[in-house]
């Protein structure tokens, strides 16, 4: 067998006859020879090889960095926690004229507001919230939840909140426990038992900064509901009612109230207007928020005008 070192050709380009041996050096000729077409080629294999190994060793340099970024985030997570108290402090005399607890919402109908220093984010229900996965920046926040419209003013519209201040950590839960109690306020026009033995169809008016109106009849049955009303709203009570007959047959004079004014409204609060009538012809007005706060006011009578006025 011959070996590529004894392989020859015959034949001259040009035209001769001269033997040519094959140029098919040995290994190590191949390799230290720069022109020659192995050497070429094993470098080239090598080069190529070379370029791989860079670009596998660039990627896996990128994996570690991405993972030491995920490793080092500065985010953390929020769980909210929330309860609702629906009680009103309205004192009175007469538990049995206390007004009736509003309804007290689900944990999970509260919205949530998450405020810091990159800006506000809401979610419409607590339970949307927890759905969400969401992640905040280490920081301080401020977590606000919401039941109702704090502008809404009327009969079973309560409007609950709360606020709480919180740190969040990288990589860390921070965990938010609130109660939610009632902001705005309630409002009820009633009358003694004296007042309604003088007076009769007694007719009263609530007016709000709003201007809502809201009217009541005390003595009524059913008796009336107290409505609720802005905080830190005006209330102005109106009214009228006529006097027990003289003569048995008429309806006896009608009398005109002057109006009385409460500057602003607490939160959680009912705010109850009495009148009375302790002494023939003489009204008073007991203004009742809380048991730290009852107000007496002497109430003009203006007899309407045409009508006889028995207190003369």
């Amino acid at each position: 067998m011959q070996t590529p070192r004894d392989i020859s050709y015959t034949g001259n380009p040009t035209g001769g006859t001269t033997a040519y041996p094959a140029v098919l050096p040995a290994a190590h000729e191949a390799t230290e020879n720069p022109d020659n077409i192995f050497y070429r080629t094993i470098r080239t294999a090598m080069k190529k090889q070379l370029i791989y190994l860079l670009a596998s060793a660039g990627l896996l340099a990128a994996g570690c960095s991405t993972e030491n970024k995920a490793e080092g985030t500065e985010y953390g997570t929020l769980k909210v926690s929330c309860t609702a108290d629906g009680s009103i402090d309205a004192a009175s005399d007469d538990t049995s004229r206390m007004p009736a607890a509003p309804s007290v919402p689900q944990a999970g109908d509260f919205t949530l507001t998450v405020t810091g220093e990159s800006g506000t984010q809401k979610w419409d229900t607590l339970t949307e919230f927890e759905q969400s996965d969401a992640v905040f920046r280490m920081g301080t926040y401020t977590v606000s939840v919401a039941h109702g419209d704090p502008d809404a003013e009327g009969i079973d519209k309560p409007y609950y909140a709360a606020e709480k201040r919180v740190e969040v950590l990288p990589r860390r839960a921070a965990t938010v426990e609130m109660t939610a109690t009632i902001a705005n306020s309630q409002t009820v026009v009633r009358a003694t038992e004296q007042f309604l033995n003088y007076f009769h169809d007694a007719q009263f008016t609530v007016t709000t900064a709003s201007g809502n109106q809201f009217d009541f009849t005390p003595g009524s049955t059913p008796a009336d509901e107290p409505v609720f009303v802005k905080s830190a709203t005006t209330l102005k009570v109106t009214g009228t009612a006529r006097r027990q007959s003289q003569t048995g047959t008429d309806e006896g004079p009608k009398v005109t109230f002057s109006e009385q004014t409460l500057e602003a409204t607490s939160p959680r609060t009912c705010h109850i207007f009495t009148f009375d009538a302790k002494d023939a012809g003489s009204v008073t007005l007991t203004v009742t928020l809380s048991d730290d706060y009852t107000e007496t006011r002497p109430i003009d009578c203006e007899v309407n005008e045409g009508a006889i006025d028995d207190t003369k």
